[in-house]
C-alpha cells in the first residue's frame, strides 16, 4: 500500500509521519514537497492509493490536483488545511471525486487519522483491521534530535512485551544520549500512549532548539550538529527548501555568537576527537574557522561571515556516506575500499550542492560559488576546476583554507600540541596568490598562542 505524502511544512509532515508509522499496517510512503512533483510522481509510480496533501493558498494549492485524479487516476484524496475550501474553484473537482475525497484539518488527532487511512485502505483493498490502542507508540528517534529535553517518559523497546525507560519527562539528554543507540540501527523510541497525542502535536508547533535566541552556549555545539543533521535529512527528502534555509539561519546566528567565546576552540577540538560525525563535525568546524578566519582580516563584514556559513552548512548536503567523505578529503589509506565510481560520485558533490543552491534565491550571493570552488587547491590540482591561486575568489580562499585547516585537524586527531605543525605545513602550501591573506587570517586566529617559524 502506498501513500504520497506531499507537504510543505516539515514539521507537520513530521507529525503526520508519526501517525503513519503507527497504523497496524505497513505502507510505503513517498514524500515531496513540490507541486510540480507531486504530479511527476503520481505518474512515475504504479499503484498509489492515497494521496495525502496540504492546501495552502499562498503556497502550496494540494487540492488542485483533484481534476487530475478525477480523469487519470483512481487514488483517494485526503487535504489537510486550516483553511476553508468549500468556495474554492478547486473544489468541486474534489467534491467530484465523491468517496475518494476526504478533507482533515491540520491538527487532526491520532485516532480520527488512523480510521480514515483504515477505512480507505479496507474499501481499496478489501482488508481487515481495526485501530487499536496500544500502549507505547514509536516515535522516530531522529525527532528527538529538535530538542534537549522531553515532555515525557521515553523507552526502548526489547521485544514484542519488554520496554526500558531510557529517560524519564524534564531530563535533559545530550546528542551522544541518542547516538549510542543509532549505532545499533535503532530507528525508533516509543511514549505511551497516554503521552502520544501530546507529543503529536508538540511535533508540529515546538521550535527548534537551534531557534532559542537565547540558547545557553553549553548547549551550542550538539543543537548546530542536530540541526545539520535534520537538515541533511530534510535535503535528501525534498531538496534546498526555505525551511531549510530558515535552520541554517538560525545555526549562522549561533556561530555567530560563539565567535567571541575565547573557550569555544579547545572545548570544540576536545568534544570532537573521539566524534564519528564526519560530514557533520567537518561543517561546523568548518563554519567556525571561516568565520573565525574572516573575523581576523581587514575586510570582514557580518555578510561575508554570513555566506562562509551558509557554504559550511550547506557543502556536503548531496553526501550520504562520512566514511567515504573523509577518505577522500584526508587521501587516507582506506580510499583502496572504494571504487573509480564512488570516489567520481563523491567528486561530483560540489556541482551537485552549486545546482541545488541556485534554485533557492534566498541564499545570499556567492555561496554558490565557494561551494563549487570549495575542493579547489593551491596547488591548482583541485576539483572540479582546477583552478590556479590567482583564479580563485578572494571568498572562496577564505573558505578553502579553513576546509584545509579542518582537514590538517582531522590527520592530527585534534591534538592542539600539533596546530603549530600544522600552520607551518599550510603555509608552505598557502602563502601564494588570493590564499594569502586568508592564510594570514588563519595565523592571527592563533597569534596570541601559538608562533609558527619562517
Amino acid at each position: 500500500m502506498k501513500i504520497l505524502l506531499a507537504q510543505t511544512n516539515h514539521k507537520l509532515k513530521d507529525r503526520l509521519n508519526l501517525y503513519l508509522d503507527n497504523l497496524p499496517t505497513s505502507v510505503e510512503v513517498i514524500e515531496t514537497s513540490d507541486i510540480s512533483q507531486m504530479k511527476d510522481l503520481l505518474e512515475q509510480i504504479m499503484g498509489i492509493d492515497i494521496v495525502l496533501t496540504c492546501h495552502e493558498n499562498s503556497s502550496f494549492e494540494g487540492m488542485k490536483i483533484a481534476s487530475s485524479l478525477l480523469k487519470d487516476y483512481d487514488c483517494d484524496l485526503v487535504v489537510n488545511t486550516e483553511e476553508n475550501l468549500e468556495g474554492s474553484l478547486e473544489y468541486k473537482s474534489f467534491e467530484a471525486l465523491n468517496e475518494r475525497s476526504h478533507l482533515i484539518q491540520n491538527d487532526v488527532n491520532c485516532e480520527t487519522f488512523h480510521n480514515l487511512v483504515l477505512d480507505i485502505l479496507k474499501r481499496r483493498k478489501d482488508l481487515s483491521f481495526e485501530y487499536t490502542e496500544e500502549e507505547y507508540r514509536k516515535v522516530r528517534l531522529i525527532y528527538f534530535l529538535r530538542c534537549n529535553k522531553v515532555l515525557c517518559d521515553v523507552y526502548i523497546k526489547l521485544s514484542e512485551e519488554k520496554y526500558i525507560k531510557i529517560l524519564k519527562k524534564g531530563d535533559i539528554y545530550t546528542r551522544d544520549d541518542l547516538q549510542k543507540y543509532r549505532e545499533k540501527k535503532i530507528k525508533f523510541l516509543y511514549v505511551q500512549s497516554e503521552d502520544y497525542e501530546e507529543f503529536g502535536a508538540g511535533l508540529s508547533k515546538t521550535p527548534f532548539l537551534i531557534e532559542d535566541k537565547n540558547l545557553d552556549p553549553k548547549y551550542v555545539e550538539d543543537a548546530i550538529i542536530n540541526t545539520l543533521d535534520i537538515v541533511h535529512e530534510m535535503v535528501s527528502e525534498s531538496g534546498v527548501t526555505d525551511e531549510v534555509i530558515n535552520l541554517v539561519d538560525y545555526s549562522v546566528y549561533q556561530i555567530e555568537n560563539t565567535l567571541e567565546d575565547d573557550r569555544i576552540l579547545s572545548r570544540l577540538l576536545a568534544s570532537f576527537k573521539d566524534r564519528k560525525d564526519y560530514l557533520l563535525d567537518h561543517s561546523y568546524m568548518v563554519a567556525y574557522f571561516s568565520n573565525s578566519v574572516c573575523s581576523n582580516m581587514d575586510w570582514d563584514s557580518e555578510e561575508i561571515r554570513k555566506k562562509l556559513s551558509y557554504a559550511a552548512m550547506l557543502q556536503d548536503l548531496t553526501l550520504a556516506d562520512p566514511e567515504l567523505a573523509m577518505a577522500v578529503n584526508l587521501q587516507t589509506a582506506d580510499m583502496v575500499n572504494y571504487t573509480d565510481e564512488q570516489i567520481a560520485y563523491y567528486k561530483s558533490h560540489p556541482q551537485q550542492i552549486c545546482e541545488l543552491v541556485k534554485k533557492n534565491n534566498k541564499i545570499p550571493l556567492n555561496v554558490d560559488e565557494i561551494l563549487l570552488s570549495h575542493h579547489e587547491k593551491p596547488e591548482g590540482n583541485g576539483f572540479p576546476r582546477a583552478l590556479s591561486s590567482h583564479r580563485v575568489t578572494q571568498l572562496s580562499a577564505v573558505f578553502i583554507v579553513a576546509h584545509s585547516f579542518v582537514d590538517e585537524l582531522y590527520r592530527e586527531e585534534f591534538d592542539l600540541d600539533k596546530v603549530s605543525t600544522i600552520l607551518a605545513r599550510m603555509k608552505k602550501r598557502f602563502s601564494t596568490g588570493n590564499y594569502q591573506k586568508p592564510f594570514d587570517g588563519l595565523m592571527n586566529v592563533f597569534k596570541k598562542t601559538i608562533t609558527v617559524g619562517s
